[in-house]
C-alpha cells in the first residue's frame, strides 16, 4: 500500500483498489480540539505524523482483524474504508462519553449502530473484540496490539522493550475473557500503563531506597549526556507511551516515547474551566474505584506533563545533552512523513517556546514536578550515582559535583605544570654541565 498526503488530507491506495479520500481529522479524536495546545501556528504540523503512523500500525495486523466490519472483502484487502473510519470516530466518541466501559459493551454499541456485523458465533465475536481492542490501542499509544502472536481468542500487546519486564508491560497476553471488564481493569492486567501518584511497584532494595532518598534531578547534573558517556546506558526509542523512561537494568537500556505532539494534543486548555476527557482519560480509573494502580484522569494529565517536561530535563536544559540527542536519530526507521518534529523542539533546541503551562527549572522536586513518573528517575538517578569514571574523557565529562571536577583539573594542571617545569629544569642543569665538559 501507499501512503499519498495532499496538504491536510490523505489518500490511501490499497494496491487494488484506492479508497476514498482519508482526512487526518477524521482518524484522532483529539485532533479538532489541538488547536490551543501545539506549538506551531498550525497545529496540523505536529500530528501530521499520526495518519501515516496508523496506517503503518494497520498494515502490520492481518486483514482478518477487520473481518467484522460491514462491507468486509478479503480480496480487495481494503483497510482504510469508510465503515474503518465509521467505526473509528464512534469508538473514541463513545468512549469519551461514557465512563468506565468494556470493550464487549463497546462492541454491542457498534453492532447496535450497525458499524460491525451483527453476525452470530463465537467466531464473530472474537474478531469484534479483537478490532476495537486494536483500534483503542491506536488511538491511546498506551500500547500497539499483536495479533500475530497469539490464537485470535487471546489479546497481545506488542513487545516494545525487548523482552524486558517493567512497570508498563509486565504480561504482553491475556485471555480474551477480559473483554468484559472495565477498561482500565483491563489494562492493568499488561501492567501499569497509567501509574497513579507516588506509585512504587515492588523492587529491590536499591530502588526502594531510591525512591525514599532521593528527591531532586537537575539537569547540570542528570540528563541524557551523562546517562549515555557515564552510565552507560543506550538509549531506544519506543512508539507506546506507557513505556517512557523504563529502564533495563540487564541490558541498560532507557526507552523513551518519540511522539511528544500526541501528549500535547491531549492536554486540556491552559484557561479551560470545563471538564476535559479524550479517549487516554477514558481509560482512567474513576475517581470511586479507589484503585491505588491506576491512575485516575487528573493523573493522566499530569502523566502527559511530566512526559514532556522529561525532554526537557533529559536534553533540551543541557547543551551536551542537546548535542547527544541530534546524534540519536529517532526518526531514522521510519519516512519523513512519520517524524514528530516537536520532539526535536523538545530535546535540541536551548529554549522551547510553549503555549503550555510546564515551567522549566534549574533544580526539579521530584514528589512536586514529577509525582507519577517519579519512580522510573529515581531509579536511573541511582544507576547514575552508582557509576564512576573510567576512562580521562569520562572524567572530563563527569561534572555532576563540579567542586570536585575543579579541584581535580585544578591539581591535575598546576602538579602537572610543576611536574613539566622541574624536568626543563634538570634538563637545562644537564646541559650545563655538559657545556662546562
Amino acid at each position: 500500500m501507499e501512503l499519498m498526503q495532499s496538504g491536510r488530507n490523505t489518500s490511501v491506495s490499497t494496491g487494488l483498489t484506492t479508497t476514498s479520500t482519508l482526512r487526518v481529522a477524521d482518524l484522532p479524536s483529539f485532533l479538532p480540539s489541538a488547536s490551543h495546545n501545539c506549538l506551531a501556528s498550525s497545529p496540523i504540523d505536529h500530528v501530521q505524523w499520526y495518519s501515516w503512523w496508523v496506517h503503518d500500525q494497520v498494515q502490520r495486523e492481518p486483514k482478518e482483524l477487520f473481518s467484522s466490519l460491514p462491507g468486509y472483502d478479503p480480496k480487495s484487502n481494503q483497510h482504510y474504508t469508510d465503515p474503518f473510519t465509521a467505526l473509528w470516530q464512534e469508538t473514541s466518541r463513545y468512549l469519551a462519553a461514557k465512563e468506565s466501559v468494556s470493550i464487549l459493551e463497546i462492541v454491542t454499541h457498534l453492532v447496535e449502530e450497525g458499524l460491525l456485523q451483527s453476525q452470530s458465533g463465537a467466531e464473530a465475536l472474537v474478531s469484534a473484540k479483537n478490532l476495537v481492542f486494536a483500534v483503542i490501542g491506536w488511538q491511546t499509544m498506551l500500547y500497539k496490539p499483536d495479533m500475530h502472536s497469539c490464537p485470535a481468542g487471546q489479546l497481545a500487546i506488542a513487545d516494545e522493550m525487548d523482552g524486558h519486564q517493567g512497570q508498563a508491560h509486565m504480561c504482553l497476553k491475556q485471555n480474551g475473557s477480559a473483554c468484559k471488564r472495565h477498561i482500565h481493569e483491563l489494562l492493568l492486567g499488561f501492567g501499569v500503563l497509567l501509574p497513579p501518584r507516588n506509585f512504587h511497584a515492588p523492587a529491590s532494595p536499591e530502588d526502594n531506597a531510591a525512591f525514599n532518598e532521593l528527591k531532586t534531578a537537575a539537569p547540570a547534573t542528570f540528563n541524557a549526556h551523562l546517562l549515555t558517556s557515564i552510565g552507560g546506558i543506550d538509549i531506544k526509542w519506543t512508539d507506546s507511551l506507557a513505556c517512557h523512561l523504563e529502564f533495563d537494568k540487564n541490558s541498560n537500556t532507557l526507552f523513551l516515547y518519540r511522539y511528544p505532539s500526541f501528549c500535547v494534543a491531549h492536554l486540556p486548555p491552559s484557561k479551560s474551566t470545563t471538564p476535559h476527557k479524550t479517549v487516554i482519560h477514558a481509560c482512567a480509573a474513576p475517581d470511586t474505584a479507589g484503585t491505588k494502580q491506576w491512575a485516575t484522569a487528573d493523573e493522566v494529565t499530569q502523566m502527559l506533563r511530566e512526559i514532556i517536561l522529561s525532554y526537557r530535563l533529559l536534553f533540551g536544559q543541557n547543551k551536551a545533552a542537546r548535542q547527544r540527542f541530534r546524534k540519536l536519530r529517532p526518526f531514522d526507521d521510519i519516512p519523513a512523513e512519520g517524524t514528530d518534529n516537536l520532539l526535536s523542539s523538545l530535546c535540541g533546541r536551548k529554549h522551547c517556546q510553549s503555549t503550555f503551562d510546564i515551567p522549566e527549572r534549574e533544580t526539579y522536586d521530584l514528589p512536586r514536578d514529577f509525582p507519577v513518573l517519579r519512580s522510573r528517575l529515581a531509579i536511573l538517578l541511582r544507576h547514575l550515582s552508582n557509576r564512576k569514571p573510567r576512562t580521562w574523557k569520562e572524567l572530563w565529562q563527569d561534572k555532576r559535583d563540579s567542586a570536585s571536577w575543579l579541584t581535580f583539573w585544578a591539581v591535575l594542571i598546576i602538579g602537572g605544570m610543576g611536574i613539566i617545569l622541574a624536568f626543563l629544569q634538570v634538563v637545562l642543569q644537564i646541559v650545563q654541565i655538559v657545556q662546562r665538559d
